[in-house]
């Protein structure tokens, strides 16, 4: 069987004052080592989706230091950093990829991407008192600043419990935004003690449809749960690709 080709979604950054298509590298190895796929970046613009999506296997929108426009769901405008063409660019492929029947794996971001894809809302929730469980310490190195940090609930017989087979996970979900009103077509699949949204997945998706608010790729080497996310997204990918083939 030939390898599922799956694109990732990433934001053009300047690096000495040019621009670059710009993602962690710790998507991409998860996604090749344990996903068992190969990797296309996905920088846009969006007008060229509906020539290209045909070509994939998967769609993965991962975490930014951006934040969604709140212009997007409707809200207030808010401080923060922005990125139009990668809001332009997952309003425009999610729901594409969806009604194509391809696989999708959302994190941080892409979890907030995909509720405002089907018509939800986010909060600021870096400002709030619970938003301390939900933010990394600089001061620490990297690594351990995206250690597990505070228990999750999984909601029972969803996508996540069967991916799993938990019912309680322990994530370090590290973000400045998150779901305020859960979107029309989405299922609630995991929340923290303090009320955010976790993970959700998408109804009406034909394939594999899940978004978490944590980092399963930084540890999905060594970690059984990420590596079971990516595992279960990468076996998806491979199906369609069968299909597509």
């Amino acid at each position: 069987m030939s390898t599922p080709l799956v694109a990732l979604a990433c934001v053009t950054e300047d690096v000495d004052g040019v621009p670059h298509p710009a993602v962690r590298q710790a998507y991409v190895t998860a996604l090749e080592t344990v996903a068992c796929c190969a990797v296309a970046l996905l920088p846009g613009p969006a007008a060229l989706l509906p020539d290209v999506l045909d070509r994939f296997d998967g769609l993965v929108m991962g975490g930014h230091e951006s934040d969604v426009d709140p212009a997007r769901y409707g809200g207030p405008p808010l401080p923060g950093k922005r990125a139009p063409e990668r809001d332009e660019l997952a309003l425009s492929a999610i729901p594409r990829a969806i009604r194509a029947g391809l696989p999708l794996l959302g994190i941080c971001r892409g979890l907030q991407e995909l509720n405002v894809a089907y018509g939800g809302t986010l909060r600021d929730i870096g400002g709030l008192s619970l938003g301390a469980e939900h933010r990394e310490d600089l001061s620490l190195p990297r690594d351990e600043q995206y250690l597990p940090r505070h228990d999750i609930a999984v909601a029972g017989g969803g996508l996540l419990e069967r991916t799993t087979g938990r019912r309680t996970l322990r994530v370090n979900s590290l973000h400045q935004q998150a779901i305020r009103a859960l979107a029309p077509g989405l299922r609630l699949e995991a929340a923290a003690a303090d009320g955010v949204v976790e993970a959700v997945s998408a109804v009406d998706a034909s394939a594999f449809c899940l978004a978490v608010q944590w980092h399963p790729e930084w540890y999905a080497a060594t970690d059984p749960v990420p590596r079971q996310l990516f595992t279960a997204f990468g076996e998806a990918a491979a199906a369609h690709a069968g299909r597509r083939r």
